[in-house]
């Protein structure tokens, strides 16, 4: 961001580039010292980070990622950048109900991690049937997982988990409900597809509880009046009382 407030060079490129995470920027701008967040599906780190370092020595970071190695590895980076003092780790995957689930750790990255359909319909197939090893992992609910800690704020609430979005969510309805944050989830029908669910389903488990929908582009939000688009994987999540942290679009009707 520049210093009258409109996008750098830099994030108007990555509105571009599909693979990138802009999100990283928003994080960037809304997370402030002090706050309480929640990144599920932390996977490389990358939005964990941004998010400690924002919130300071004040603030708190919950990062869930059910890996063994990707946990370890989180562990390690949190501690090199100085921030592990606000982290805490979770090694389960958030679902709707404690449990167990099997999950796939690919040889090569792909986006086939969780264990779904093979039905060629979705087009994952191929990817289910690429060399890969399976383990059984905890799964737990995060509304009791936050209470358990003690925690009954939560100010900014990341979820990006290859499809299980809906079970994620659905053992976070008290921390919805209540807590109220900033909702960050990625939904799209590709992932979605093995679940027999959509992205409209993902965006709508979190807009029932009155969030408007948005996406971050330019460094503004454009308001979805709660509809999916197909040009978009990320979707911003904003209660209806809390006024919007970044200048917003509407829609020209």
């Amino acid at each position: 961001m520049t210093d009258d407030g409109r996008p750098s060079r830099l994030e108007r490129a990555v509105d571009r580039v599909p693979f990138l995470e802009k999100e990283l920027f928003l994080l960037s701008r809304v997370v402030q010292p002090g706050m309480v967040c929640v990144d599920v599906g932390a996977a490389g780190g990358a939005h964990l980070l941004v998010m400690a370092r924002r919130v300071g020595p004040t603030g708190r970071v919950f990062g869930f990622e059910p890996r063994p190695g990707s946990l370890r590895m989180l562990a390690r980076i949190t501690r090199l950048a100085g921030v592990h003092d606000r982290t805490t780790l979770h090694q389960v995957a958030l679902a709707e109900a404690d449990g167990e689930l099997p999950l796939r750790i690919p040889v090569v990255p792909t986006r086939a991690h969780l264990h779904g359909t093979t039905d060629d319909r979705d087009g994952t197939a191929a990817f289910a049937r690429l060399p890969h090893r399976e383990i059984t992992v905890p799964t737990r609910r995060l509304d009791d997982v936050l209470a358990e800690s003690g925690v009954d704020r939560v100010d900014v609430l990341k979820i990006d988990v290859e499809g299980a979005e809906l079970a994620a969510l659905a053992g976070a309805e008290r921390t919805l409900a209540e807590a109220r944050p900033l909702v960050l989830v990625e939904a799209d029908d590709l992932h979605q597809f093995r679940y027999e669910a959509s992205a409209q389903d993902v965006v709508d488990a979190v807009a029932k509880h009155g969030y408007g929908v948005y996406r971050f582009r330019r460094g503004a939000l454009d308001a979805l009046e709660g509809a999916v688009t197909a040009d978009e994987d990320d979707y911003v999540l904003v209660p209806s009382e809390r006024r919007p942290p970044l200048p917003v679009r509407r829609r020209r009707t």
